[in-house]
């Protein structure tokens, strides 16, 4: 008889009840030899579960099985091939197409008589009940330690570390959470983000290079404002969030603030969200109601090239409106003239009476330990200069890894700088000097701080061409709606 022997141990908890790989490997060898028969293959699944058939050496095995090397598979126990009814028949039919014999070292299984297959049926399908009923149980168990507010998963989202399934701050990792946050609401799209921190030398906690996902990760998920989320990929029906699970990294407006801008740049085209055209997306035509387009141009003189941007209506070119184009350099002086019209007095009421009533944050703690941060990063200079001076590393290694300590005391000094002691709360004529600042200020605004306060504060603005004069009066601003 030649056997193939299928070993399979899927949790720690079945390897300490005697179901190790070695254990399983001895008691099966000993087996086979008992019975005269001669062991042509073996086919071991470590770490993975019996729910379906989409396991590495069963797949093996199984194809092994069409080109007739064994007639015969031994397991130790039949829930080390399959905890499902289903999958069985389906094992139990290709065994039987190819004659090929199914036999556990430690049940009596007879698989050519129907009170036989019977039996394993009934077997099998205990299995699956007991895998299903502890898949039940340990969700609930998971569902109700995190509405108590513990960290559920093994590993911890960057910024954090987990002790005892509560998650506390690593200050390090956090200033590069913190930095994504900062170069997003500065304008930068998630792809221009990735590429920005590869060549900065800032890598993940994996070492791996960032990527558009990771980055989105962070900046959509609520841990860095101290929620924790469940069930947000599987079984949505039962997603719930809990509040104060996490210290937070982000402040909770500047999290809003920032889900507020994927929102606005959902339906736009990349290219367009960090294009030159600070109003796109938000001007719409005053004759018709489209959404007009932005069109940039170029002249050259002499040596120098002059760019021009402008709007239009998607309908002109079709013959459905006669709005001319509008100029985006006399839109945008009509839009400060707009500005400084703004009262903002109500706004800086309502944020300076939010302002008074939230608790005054303590900071003394978190500036401690990001200096004590920061004194690792010097001793870990050291060591480099150490093994660099000892040619333990080469030159080329030594400027990497100095580099990246380089970039890891920026963003920690950085978020240093944003701290004091004590944090008194904004006063009503703080916040109007805010206001007025930004009118001021606008012409000091790059393009991407322009086009994302546009985005986040406008719904839209309704516009005109009334005449053909190249000043800012030819524009008309008919509606504004804000966000």
């Amino acid at each position: 008889m030649k056997v193939a022997i299928y070993i399979r141990v899927s949790t720690e908890e079945q390897a300490e009840e005697g179901y190790s790989i070695a254990a399983q490997r001895a008691r099966l060898e000993a087996y086979a030899l008992s019975q005269g028969w001669e062991i042509v293959q073996w086919y071991v699944d470590e770490g993975e579960s019996a729910k379906d058939l989409n396991r590495t050496d069963l797949k093996r095995m199984l194809k092994a099985l069409e080109q007739g090397v064994f007639n015969c598979v031994l397991v130790y126990r039949l829930d080390r091939l399959t905890r499902s009814v289903l999958d069985l028949y389906k094992l139990l039919n290709m065994f039987d197409k190819y004659d090929v014999k199914f036999k556990s070292a430690t049940e009596v299984y007879d698989t050519t008589t129907a009170i036989g297959r019977l039996f394993i049926t009934l077997v099998a399908a205990l299995a699956q009940w007991e895998r299903e009923n502890l898949g039940e149980r340990v969700r609930m168990g998971m569902q109700q330690k995190a509405k108590e507010g513990k960290w559920t998963v093994s590993l911890p989202p960057l910024g954090y570390e987990s002790n005892d399934s509560t998650l506390m701050i690593n200050h390090q990792e956090a200033a590069i959470v913190k930095e994504i946050y900062r170069l997003y609401l500065s304008g930068m799209g998630m792809w221009k983000i990735a590429k920005n921190l590869n060549e900065r030398g800032i890598h993940p906690r994996s070492g791996k290079a960032w990527g558009m996902n990771p980055i989105q990760y962070i900046l959509k998920n609520p841990i860095y404002m101290g929620t924790s989320r469940y069930n947000y990929r599987v079984n949505k029906d039962q997603y719930f969030e809990v509040e104060g699970v996490a210290p937070a990294i982000i402040p909770e407006e500047e999290f809003n603030l920032v889900q507020q801008t994927i929102e606005s740049r959902k339906d736009i085209h990349p290219r367009q969200a960090t294009s030159k055209h600070i109003f796109s997306k938000v001007l719409k035509c005053g004759r018709c109601g489209s959404r007009l387009i932005g069109k940039s141009s170029h002249t050259k003189r002499g040596e120098k090239v002059y760019y021009s941007y402008n709007y239009y209506c998607p309908n002109k070119p079709r013959g459905l409106c006669d709005l001319p184009n509008i100029s985006q350099n006399l839109f945008e002086q009509k839009f400060i003239q707009m500005l400084s019209k703004w009262d903002f007095t109500k706004e800086a009421d309502e944020l300076a009476q939010n302002e008074a009533t939230a608790a005054v944050e303590d900071h003394t703690e978190t500036i401690k330990e990001i200096e004590q941060e920061l004194n690792g990063i010097e001793k870990r200079r050291s060591k480099w200069q150490y093994a660099w001076v000892n040619e333990m590393i080469t030159d080329g290694d030594f400027q990497k890894r100095m580099k990246e300590e380089e970039e890891k005391e920026k963003m920690l000094r950085k978020e240093l700088e944003g701290l004091t002691p004590k944090e008194a709360p904004l006063q009503d004529s703080d916040i109007s000097e805010i206001w007025t600042d930004l009118k001021l200020n606008w012409q000091y605004m790059t393009i991407e701080q322009k086009k994302q306060f546009v985005l986040i504060a406008l719904d839209f603005i309704t516009v005109d061409k009334i005449n053909k004069d190249k000043t800012p009066d030819s524009v008309e601003i008919k509606e504004v709606r804000f966000n």
